[in-house]
């Protein structure tokens, strides 16, 4: 954590190799954020977008130790303005991800689609708890809405997937 900070820091001078090296670190977070709400050719340009924004942006960050949810908080941003500039709001069929079906049970499978038919406000917390290990305390931070409200919201998004879940059964 101290280096993470000091990293930071450096980065917040203008040191483009700290920047680097930070973001190195959350290489496989941000991934697998970003293709959970987008297309696989989308991923890449997202990525590429919130590490730009958030290099031209990083004097900006008041706490270093936030980076992580500060930088998560841009890839989310980022995927959502894409979704709504191409009015996609699914992450991906499954035709479209065959590959992804020989390697996953038809469970998992049913689970990424429902995840992916949900309201945003419950899909996000969902995804940023259960597939990228952010706490509620990072969560809320993440998308700016009190600790009791994220916590409410990953229940009532379990509950709609349950229910759903078992409509299918």
């Amino acid at each position: 954590m101290l280096k993470e900070i000091w990293l930071v820091k450096k980065a917040q001078q203008g040191d483009g190799e700290a920047f680097v090296q930070l973001t190195k670190q959350y290489e496989k977070i941000l991934y697998g954020v970003a293709r959970r709400y987008l297309k696989d050719e989308d991923v890449a340009d997202v990525l590429q977008d919130t590490l730009l924004i958030a290099f031209k942006n990083i004097h900006s960050l008041k706490q270093p130790k936030y980076f992580n949810t500060w930088l998560t908080k841009i890839l989310i941003n980022e995927c959502n303005k894409l979704l709504k500039k191409n009015k996609q709001y699914s992450y991906q069929t499954l035709e479209e991800n065959a590959d992804l079906a020989e390697r996953t049970s038809v469970d998992t499978l049913e689970l990424e689609e429902l995840i992916s038919e949900l309201n945003p406000i419950y899909k996000t917390p969902i995804l940023l708890y259960y597939y990228s290990g952010f706490s509620y305390k990072e969560i809320s931070r993440i998308i700016d809405e009190p600790l009791g409200t994220v916590k409410s919201r990953i229940s009532r998004g379990k509950a709609l997937l349950q229910k759903e879940y078992r409509k299918g059964e």
